[in-house]
């Protein structure tokens, strides 16, 4: 029984620590449960999502991202334009003081092109992230299923604040959208 208890006491350890190290705390953001939707295997795009808390008193701005996954990195929105939801290249995606900034399919996400290997299911992936004032970040994006809604999109106080920010709606697919890139 001993050996049963220090086995599970190790997994559980082991899984907290991993679960406290997909989210990520730098300076005064913190990047909470970065995650990008299970795509087909022949995919060559693939998206980022992820709350960005901004808990300092200074607005931040999210410049650029990258990843060794992809041959080209962009910040997107979806826009509305001519009665259509349009996703768009973006040049920057502020990150206001004192307020969570949500990267969410349907609104704000990093889009990935030209995929090196798709990421399978349940597997993790390096995306930097590069802010005008709290500079290089680098954290985990986790590969979650289709229908995965994390826990800071689930609540609606937190989806309700996130409507203040721009080119934000609640769409879900990416193919159900007109893509203009650069």
């Amino acid at each position: 029984m001993t050996l049963f208890r220090s086995a599970l006491l190790g997994s559980l350890l082991t899984l907290t620590a991993w679960a406290q190290a997909h989210d990520m705390t730098h300076g005064d953001l913190a990047i909470d449960h970065p995650w990008s939707k299970q795509v087909p295997p022949t995919s060559q795009v693939a998206a980022a999502f992820f709350a960005i808390d901004n808990q300092g008193k200074t607005d931040d701005v999210l410049l650029r991202a990258t990843s060794p996954i992809a041959g080209k990195t962009e910040l997107h929105a979806h826009i509305h334009e001519d009665g259509m939801m349009k996703m768009r290249e973006v040049e920057n995606i502020p990150v206001p003081a004192n307020d969570k900034t949500l990267l969410k399919p349907g609104g704000l996400h990093v889009m990935f092109f030209d995929l090196e290997a798709v990421p399978t299911l349940g597997e993790m992936f390096p995306l930097t992230l590069y802010f005008k004032h709290a500079g290089k970040v680098n954290v985990e994006v986790k590969v979650e299923p289709a229908t995965y809604v994390p826990e800071y999109m689930a609540s609606e106080s937190v989806d309700a604040d996130s409507k203040k920010h721009e080119g934000m709606n609640d769409g879900d697919k990416h193919a159900d959208m007109s893509h203009d890139h650069h």
